[in-house]
């Protein structure tokens, strides 16, 4: 008898079953599809904006339309293309129309008067010479015109006697017929430009004056000796300001007073004297100055006051202990510090007696400086300039 064998048929897959997986498909094509798009927006380059012109704002129409009249703001300063403005201006000193014999030059219809700047009647340049005129002085110090003392060396006269005064003053012989003024610039050795112009840009015969405190004194008295000046420096003096450290004052001892001087006197050589700086209240007292002078005395020094007070003392003071003195006559630049100014100052410092030789002071302003170069480039032919120590021994 055969065996029967019973089979269990395959159970297929449903219709509905297939069409669930297909939508799946789908959904997930087009998910992806999507997101492929969206960074592909993402990456490209931003589309410009369209900006819509009108007629209007271009302005493209006819020639006529684009022709637009503004007022002319400057109507009452226009100028003709074949008139000069400036051909009736005068400069200062300019010669006079009315001569003929000065050539004119005619340039593009244009006529104008030739000739040299003018300064007081006188010819810019006309005397013009070389402004430096370079003789070095011996390089300081000299040996055995000093001692020791705490602060370092201080000048001391040679056992063979000369002095710091007759060693670093500069060599000076005046010519005849000559008159001569002397000019002291101070305050140097504090701004080195202004520094750097003084010694450079002024001739030898102009003494220079620099402050004690100034950093680097011996290197600034070197560079200025090597340019022909004659040297001084500045010792501080009580005045109407509060005093400073150093500062030579009425208030102090003697001996306080003198270690303050050997301070300032230490701090360089080849200085042929010294000047104050401020003093208004020092100067006037005989008291407090009798120890400081008898000291610049023994030391072979000169003294050279600004002037600024008429009741100092220091000058009658020193006369009577025989330190070497003198007064100088003016400021150059107290009250303005332009070149001109500078310039009419010492024009009248020339026309004083010239029995002395008369002395103006001056400080490191730029305006002083161009003051005496302008000076010097329209002086007189027969006045010219002496170191302050030749006027401290003509006197």
């Amino acid at each position: 008898m055969a065996k029967h064998i019973r089979r269990t048929p395959k159970k297929l897959p449903s219709v509905r079953k297939h069409g669930l997986s297909a939508v799946l498909l789908l959904a997930i094509f087009g998910l992806s599809t999507w997101s492929w798009l969206n960074i592909s927006a993402k990456n490209k380059p931003a589309k410009a904006p369209k900006i819509e012109i009108t007629l209007a704002q271009t302005s493209l129409t006819s020639p006529a339309s684009r022709e637009v009249q503004l007022p002319d703001l400057l109507a009452k300063d226009n100028i003709p293309a074949d008139v000069n403005p400036t051909e009736t201006v005068t400069l200062v000193g300019e010669p006079k129309r009315a001569n003929r014999s000065i050539p004119v030059i005619r340039t593009n219809s244009v006529t104008r008067p030739s000739g040299p700047v003018m300064v007081d009647g006188r010819p810019l340049g006309a005397n013009r010479q070389p402004i430096i005129n370079v003789t070095p002085l011996p390089p300081a110090p000299v040996s055995g015109l000093s001692r020791m003392t705490s602060f370092g060396p201080v000048p001391s006269p040679h056992q063979d006697g000369r002095s710091a005064f007759a060693v670093y003053a500069k060599p000076f012989t005046p010519k005849a017929e000559t008159k001569y003024i002397a000019l002291v610039i101070g305050g140097l050795g504090i701004n080195p430009m202004l520094t750097r112009r003084a010694i450079n840009e002024l001739p030898g015969a102009v003494t220079l004056s620099f402050a004690a405190a100034a950093p680097g004194l011996q290197a600034w008295i070197n560079q200025a000796r090597a340019r022909g000046h004659e040297v001084m420096i500045e010792l501080p003096m009580q005045g109407a300001s509060p005093r400073q450290a150093r500062t030579l004052s009425i208030d102090a001892s003697a001996q306080d007073n003198i270690r303050n001087l050997e301070y300032s006197l230490a701090r360089a050589q080849g200085y042929f004297a010294v000047t104050n700086y401020d003093g208004s209240r020092l100067i006037t007292d005989e008291a407090a100055l009798l120890p400081i002078v008898k000291y610049l005395k023994t030391a072979g020094l000169g003294f050279v006051y600004d002037g600024a007070l008429d009741a100092a003392r220091i000058a009658p003071l020193a006369r009577r202990e025989g330190l070497p003195v003198i007064t100088a006559n003016t400021f150059i630049d107290e009250t303005q510090q332009d070149r001109d100014t500078v310039r009419r100052h010492i024009q009248a410092l020339q026309a004083a007696s010239y029995d002395n030789v008369p002395i103006g002071m001056g400080f490191s302003y730029p305006g002083t400086i161009d003051g005496v170069r302008a000076w010097l480039e329209t002086k007189p032919k027969n006045v010219a300039l002496a170191p302050v120590s030749y006027a401290l021994t003509s006197r």
